[in-house]
């Protein structure tokens, strides 16, 4: 029986080792068939996200070397869903229940003991180790005289609650399920629903992945994250990287001319006949060298991300000839911008996102708890399960000194900044070398609580659903993307829609309105992040809504207060 899903749907939940609810059933994804292999990918930057992602997994001992062999530049293959050939499943467990009389049987179809011929439906719980990633069918002892079984449910979906009875005599035969794995590992088998999130966990990335090497090649031309970094903090002047200040810098020249093969006298003559003008010369930055890796490739994100298609307010402001829309640009969007302490909102009308899935666990959902189970072939290889889209976005970065005052007033001691690129470098120069350190953390749950905010809304005035719209979160750059995702009933032209007419009533409303949620004081004393005020649907959110607080936006301390 055949089955229609759209390709986002494919990439999120029907991942090889997967369970599927589909055609009345529950199915098992065994592979995908004849996928593409995707070329255009900029490997290097997705070998950083994959080891930035699987990093918790690799400190506890528990990627399976995989972090190992990414630095090892083992090679890693992006393989897209054929749309022709689609994936395959196999019925999953197996194990048919009888609707009418709740006898368990082995097949789906034929007649049960009690007469009824229907097809049997499937027990919906499956057995799982953690350790070696198995998944089983739960086993359920037969009376050894009737040779039958079947199942009281208890009226919960907990496993450990089922009884199992002989039909015929009522002979108890087992309560809840229990089996040891008989992997080398050893260990029991854990039981749940299918469909539960301990038994499949997908563990993905985001990468903004050019549309062209030669533009990645300009990137990296004009100093790649180093560069971008700069053009960043410096406010990213120009319409992309290559425009910017940062581009012209001598040490930039430099580093690039090195690279060719130039001795270093040529160099310095070199750069000593560059035509003289305004000192470009940056306050140098006294990062680490794990935060000057995660910053410079953060930065090198949003300069990929813009290098083709950029939009500013001012530049609208520029080319319309509406009086009203002018007043709106000038006036009412700089007013909301400063008021929800914004340095800017973008958008970027083709945003080249690659979004992957490179393995799952079984079990704890939080990083390194848990075994993490890679796509690996049996050459060596890695695969990865990915989509490449051109799509819209919008790019949203704090104000630094905004951040540099509230971080203060939360007790960071931080050095003085007059401007935006003081205030940033005074952030990322307190941060310590420690990856659980406080202000990183700190910074984390502002910007993704941030990021969540906005799509809540962004949702409501675009008039599309909260699940079409999902984020990047680039918490050392102050910033984050809210991108169209190609699922759900999306159209295209929302979020340009949003930023056109009515970005100050989002960002107006979203620092005015009203901060508590309908389930506090509970919410409030678990975190002030639930469901109803602050949660995202989970492909939408890249950190499965943890690092969430509605304390970090308002409340008394917060960043709109």
């Amino acid at each position: 029986m055949r089955e229609q899903r759209s390709g986002s749907q494919i990439l999120f939940g029907h991942l090889p080792e997967q369970t599927v609810d589909a055609a009345g059933g529950i199915w098992k994804v065994k592979r995908w068939n004849s996928p593409r292999n995707e070329s255009a990918i900029d490997i290097g930057a997705l070998r950083e996200e994959l080891i930035r992602a699987a990093y918790p997994w690799s400190e506890s001992g528990k990627d399976g070397g995989f972090v190992a062999d990414l630095y090892a530049h083992l090679a890693i293959r992006v393989r897209s869903l054929n749309k022709d050939e689609g994936v395959w499943c196999e019925p999953f467990p197996r194990l048919y229940l009888c609707r009418t009389c709740k006898r368990l049987h082995d097949g789906p179809s034929g007649r049960c003991q009690c007469g009824a011929m229907a097809r049997k439906g499937q027990l919906p719980f499956v057995g799982f180790h953690e350790v070696c990633g198995t998944i089983k069918t739960p086993y359920v002892k037969k009376c050894s005289v009737h040779n039958q079984r079947a199942v009281r449910f208890p009226g919960t979906a907990s496993a450990a609650e089922l009884t199992f009875y002989c039909p015929v005599c009522n002979a108890h035969l087992q309560r809840g399920f229990g089996a040891a794995c008989d992997c080398d590992n050893g260990g029991t088998l854990s039981f749940n629903v299918h469909r539960s999130g301990v038994v499949f966990k997908p563990r993905g990335v985001v990468v903004i992945n050019p549309p062209s090497r030669e533009i990645l090649q300009q990137i990296e031309d004009a100093g790649g994250g180093e560069r971008a970094l700069e053009w960043v903090l410096e406010g990213m002047p120009g319409r992309r990287l290559t425009d910017g200040r940062a581009a012209n810098n001598p040490e930039t020249i430099r580093r690039v001319l090195a690279e060719r093969g130039f001795d270093a006298t040529t160099i310095d003559a070199m750069v000593a006949a560059m035509p003289s003008g305004p000192s470009t010369a940056a306050m140098p930055l006294a990062l680490n060298g794990r935060l000057r890796e995660q910053t410079q490739t953060e930065a090198r994100h949003i300069a990929l991300a813009t290098f083709e298609s950029r939009k500013t307010v001012a530049e609208m402001s520029a080319v319309t000839s509406s009086p009203k829309l002018k007043r709106l640009y000038q006036e009412q969007y700089p007013i909301a911008l400063r008021d929800g302490g914004l340095e800017r909102i973008e958008l970027v009308d083709r945003f080249p996102v690659l979004t992957a899935q490179f393995g799952y666990t079984r079990g704890s959902s939080v990083p390194g708890e848990s075994r993490l189970r890679t796509y690996r072939e049996t050459n060596g290889e890695y695969t990865v399960y990915g989509e490449l889209t051109q799509t819209e976005a919008l790019f949203i970065r704090l104000d630094p000194l905004r951040v540099h005052a509230w971080l203060t007033s939360r007790g960071v001691a931080l050095s003085p900044a007059i401007d935006g690129r003081q205030a940033n470098i005074a952030i990322l120069e307190a941060i310590g070398p420690d990856i659980n350190d406080p202000i990183a953390a700190l910074l984390r749950v502002l910007v993704h609580s941030y990021s969540h905010a906005f799509i809540r809304r962004a949702a409501v005035y675009a008039g599309i659903e909260r699940d079409s719209l999902s984020e990047l979160i680039l918490p050392h750059m102050l910033g984050f993307f809210v991108y169209a995702a190609a699922r759900g009933d999306f159209v295209l032209g929302g979020l340009q829609a949003l930023f056109e007419e009515d970005l100050h009533l989002l960002v107006t409303g979203m620092v005015n309105e009203e901060h508590r949620c309908a389930l506090d004081p509970g919410c409030q004393e678990n975190g002030s992040a639930c469901a109803v005020c602050l949660h995202l649907g989970e492909p939408s959110c890249r950190l499965f809504n943890t690092n969430l607080s509605r304390d970090v936006l308002a409340g008394g301390n917060g960043f709109f207060d």
